[in-house]
């Protein structure tokens, strides 16, 4: 079952938001303010600090969103001189570098 999210007018910032620059993703609730910071990346190409789990454990990477995939719910991350698909569900906080 789908949760409807607040209208923006009605909705509060989470407080993950209110409480400092990093975005902390927990659970699909968060889900729109963590879209809007990727796409803030893509469209004014912002870099971005994702810390995302990997197989090797906790990681943090640092570059600009160059694709948002929302039907495979991945991003393409470009660092330095190379690049990496990430999934949504892999992506555990997010902030402006």
């Amino acid at each position: 079952m789908n949760k409807p999210y607040p209208s923006p007018s009605t909705a509060s910032e989470p407080a993950w938001i209110a409480s400092g620059p990093a975005a902390a993703v927990q659970d699909q609730e968060n889900w729109p303010a963590l879209e809007r910071e990727l796409s803030r990346s893509l469209e004014k190409h912002v870099k971005m600090t994702l810390t995302v789990d990997t197989p090797q454990g906790t990681s943090r990477l640092r570059g600009f969103v160059t694709v948002i995939n929302t039907y495979l719910q991945e991003i393409k991350l470009r660092e330095e001189d190379d690049w990496k698909w990430i999934r949504f569900e892999d992506i555990r906080s997010i902030q402006e570098a």
